[in-house]
């Protein structure tokens, strides 16, 4: 069972000149840079409330997949067996690519209920744990850990969704809660917390300040959609060089700084873009009551 678990030895003649490009594009489809923008490009041109959710899902698992590689401190594969090297010296039990894969794919396909959404999620969550073993930064001990934990977290959040009490309080209640667990993972973290920490709490207080104040409607002709995603992802990209250039000038403290960071990010996504894109008539403005927050039923 050790062996299994553990031995990486069946992969290597699998490796091909073809299949490894594949595989370094399903890894990718794991990174924080494809999730940071894959995201508020489907909270602009699909669905709002579904992205503001699965946001705050992605946040809280990611943030149990961290703590929980620093308390195990469980060794990756050799590294002589490694072709992705932009892990740098994490850890390895539970796979990060493989819990959020199961987070986001998943949880699509669960607001989707469609069978095609079901069978394309399956393929990708396939595709990005196989990839991690490809690639030998991952045993099959740790992916197996992964998805198991991206399916206990999609199922609690799940089943959070359909309590009466988290459907009817008010929206500042969601944010004190979901910074409440935050903070208690902060405090008892095993070592020095990452800084990702405090830039995914800086994200969520920015997208539901900005969800709470600002709302519009993604149902518009497609191709407005596809525009307002471009126009997005452009924009996006721009503002990510301009806080780079602004955390080198700034000397803040790293941990403050990725905090602001994460906050003016938030604020992007859910208020200043979507302000943008209203006013360029590429998405509809709509009223809300204020109150509303990652509860809201999906359209």
């Amino acid at each position: 069972m050790n062996e299994l678990l553990h031995s990486l030895d069946w992969v290597l003649p699998l490796r091909s000149d073809t299949l490894t490009p594949v595989m370094r594009f399903f890894t990718l489809l794991g990174y924080e840079k494809f999730i940071l923008f894959f995201l508020p490009l489907g909270y602009w041109a699909w669905n709002r409330g579904v992205f503001l959710r699965l946001l705050v899902l992605v946040a809280v698992t990611a943030l149990i997949n961290a703590w929980l590689k620093d308390y195990w401190q469980d060794p990756r594969p050799d590294i002589a067996l490694r072709m992705d090297h932009e892990v740098g010296d994490s850890f390895g039990l539970p796979s990060g690519h493989a819990q959020i894969a199961v987070v986001i794919w998943f949880w699509l396909a669960l607001e989707l209920r469609r069978a095609w959404a079901w069978a394309v999620s399956g393929v990708v969550v396939t595709g990005i744990i196989f990839s991690r073993l490809y690639l030998g930064a991952h045993d099959v001990e740790d992916v197996l850990g992964g998805s198991l934990l991206g399916i206990g977290t999609l199922l609690l959040f799940a089943q959070v969704r359909n309590w009466n009490w988290w459907r009817e309080a008010h929206g500042l209640w969601h944010l004190a809660l979901i910074l409440l667990v935050f903070l208690a993972a902060w405090l008892t973290w095993p070592g020095v917390a990452p800084s990702y920490v405090p830039l995914l709490a800086g994200l969520i207080v920015g997208v539901l300040c900005g969800y709470r104040q600002f709302a519009f409607s993604a149902e518009v002709a497609v191709w407005r959609r596809l525009l307002a995603a471009a126009i997005g992802a452009v924009s996006f990209i721009l503002l990510q060089k301009a806080l780079k250039l602004a955390g080198a000038a700034w000397p803040l403290d790293p941990q403050l700084w990725q905090g602001l960071r994460g906050l003016v990010m938030g604020l992007f996504v859910a208020a200043a873009m979507p302000w943008v894109l209203v006013r360029m008539s590429l998405l509809e403005a709509v009223r809300k009551p204020q109150g509303e927050a990652v509860a809201e039923p999906a359209a």
